[in-house]
């Protein structure tokens, strides 16, 4: 699936209107549009990172740089999407604790 697709899809599993997406973004409702209909291709950096941050999934997954959807990336962006920003660093920070916990553990 392409990133155009890719980006639909989420902002539609997530019910996120274009403005809405748009918000968290940082950009116009009409940029997101020119996003989904492949108008605008090349994306800088930032922008893709904050549309990844903004539907829950990586900018490797976004961009199809070599990370496959899995079911993970799908829960995560349910379970994330009603929280605030706030509450979703507080649960990106916590699964950095598991993780370094992991690292002690072995």
């Amino acid at each position: 699936m392409d990133f155009k697709s890719k980006l639909k899809k989420k902002r539609q599993e997530l019910n996120l209107t274009l403005e809405e997406l748009a918000t968290k973004v940082g950009v116009s409702a009409a940029t997101i549009q020119r996003y989904e209909s492949g108008e605008i291709k090349n994306l800088r950096n930032d922008k893709v990172k904050r549309l990844a941050d903004a539907l829950g999934v990586t900018p490797n997954y976004l961009m199809n740089w070599g990370e496959e959807d899995s079911s993970i990336n799908t829960i995560a962006a349910h379970a994330l999407s009603d929280l605030t920003a706030d509450e979703q660093k507080k649960v990106l920070e916590f699964a950095q604790f598991i993780k370094s916990q992991r690292d002690k553990n072995d």
